[in-house]
């Protein structure tokens, strides 16, 4: 399993194993049913390649999305006039140049010194921005690099023991940075493409992380209004948008905390809802591919009829239908085979999200939440499926090569959760719009 879906899948054991001792509800069943979910789902993002169309295809289906997200962004300061805070917080960061009495007698208090002026810079650049209503660029890539310097001096200091005066001043330019930092990973990798699901996956977490931050500056009145958790949620989005991402379990564990104190969400729910939602968007645009190659399959067999019985008519044929009717010939069968293929993909496809759907409700609702909504059957079938598609995913068996009764327990459980799958599709990219 890949690191990141590792760690996410640790926080959700983690965060199980804890409920499953203090609650004598949970049976043996639900647990081993959870972990099953968790690997499964987890695998099922390292191997997405073995189970669906590659990352490539599935990006050209939700990029324009992913754009319009970006977009959003670009144009908050558009939509904002002014953010109320900034002035406190330029005096605020001006103060510290040169007053950070933990580092007075350090070699790397001049690079703090820079760090903290390269975020007043940021900060002004907002202001006047915010004021004048123009859109948010990126800062270029020479800044990008000047932001990374910085990022690395303030992860150093921060290990420092500070006052709490000088530590909100620490976090709050590394959050400015931070954001930036974020911003400009995303729209370089946005222009290039993901390399993996893992990859995409990231780029997805970081997007609606950035989201929640840009509301909460927008929103916050001063600078009290940002919290650490706040700061912290920058710094993860910057963190995990890297090429070599930074996630410790500990961030992820405190991640996981926030996302359900604020919006209801477990970590795990937060990444791997975007699967679930770029798999069944990529389904749809395989049915509407399907529909227009056959539409195309049914104009080639009128025309191969046609041309077969002109031929027993008239016995034989001129050179010019003679050739059309060979063409046909070889042209009926190879599009009847990339018929077949792109339904065979987009069964595939839609099962697996349908499966994975399935998995992550596992993963959110508690045993008497099952029960409640006449679903504890799903507790059984999950452990089994989910055991099924780990063994898959290892060994990247075809489901074709599975064994009939595996196939009908993954399609049984798939199906139960088609429409869910589905809603759950529109409300993830309806976000992105």
């Amino acid at each position: 399993m890949g690191w990141f879906s590792s760690v996410c899948s640790s926080v959700g054991s983690a965060i199980g194993s804890a409920v499953s001792s203090i609650s004598s509800t949970l049976s043996q069943a639900y647990n081993t049913a959870k972990e099953y979910a968790g690997k499964a789902i987890g695998w099922m993002a390292e191997k997405a390649e073995g189970f669906v169309d590659g990352v490539k295809k599935v990006w050209q289906t939700v990029k324009p999305y992913v754009e319009h997200f970006r977009a959003g962004l670009r144009l908050a300061a558009v939509a904002t006039q002014g953010i109320p805070w900034l002035s406190a917080a330029l005096t605020f960061l001006e103060k510290g140049l040169g007053a950070l009495t933990a580092f007075e007698n350090s070699p790397i208090a001049k690079k703090i010194d820079e760090a903290i002026k390269w975020g007043i810079q940021l900060a002004q650049r907002w202001q006047e921005r915010r004021q004048k209503n123009e859109v948010e660029d990126e800062i270029t890539d020479e800044e990008l690099e000047k932001a990374r310097q910085h990022q690395k001096t303030m992860r150093l200091a921060e290990r420092e023991a500070l006052s709490d005066e000088e530590r909100h001043r620490l976090e709050l330019t590394s959050a400015i940075n931070d954001y930036e930092i974020a911003k400009k990973d995303l729209a370089l990798i946005i222009e290039s493409g993901p390399s993996n699901t893992e990859h995409y996956l990231r780029l997805r977490a970081t997007q609606k992380l950035l989201k929640m931050s840009d509301q909460k500056f927008r929103n916050a009145q001063s600078i009290d209004d940002l919290g650490a958790d706040d700061l912290f949620i920058v710094r993860v989005a910057s963190d995990l948008v890297k090429p070599d991402m930074e996630l410790s379990k500990k961030a992820a564990e405190r991640l996981d905390r926030l996302l359900l104190q604020e919006y209801g969400k477990t970590l795990q729910s937060f990444v791997y809802e975007e699967l679930i939602a770029s798999w069944k968007k990529q389904a749809a645009t395989l049915e509407t591919e399907f529909n227009g190659a056959n539409k195309i399959l049914a104009k080639l067999k009128v025309d191969l009829r046609r041309l077969e019985n002109a031929k027993k008519v008239q016995t034989e044929l001129d050179s010019t239908e003679a050739e059309e009717l060979a063409s046909l010939e070889k042209a009926v069968p190879a599009q009847e085979s990339s018929l077949n293929s792109i339904a065979m993909r987009r069964r595939d496809i839609d099962r697996y999200a349908d499966a994975a759907e399935g998995f992550l409700q596992l993963l959110e609702k508690s045993e008497e939440q099952l029960e409640k909504e006449d679903r504890s059957y799903v507790i059984d079938e999950g452990a089994a499926v989910g055991e099924i598609i780990v063994k898959v995913a290892n060994k990247e068996t075809p489901f074709s090569q599975l064994a009939p009764e595996d196939q009908s327990l993954i399609n049984d459980f798939a199906n139960i959760f088609r429409k869910e799958a589905q809603q759950r599709m529109n409300s993830v990219l309806e976000v992105s719009v």
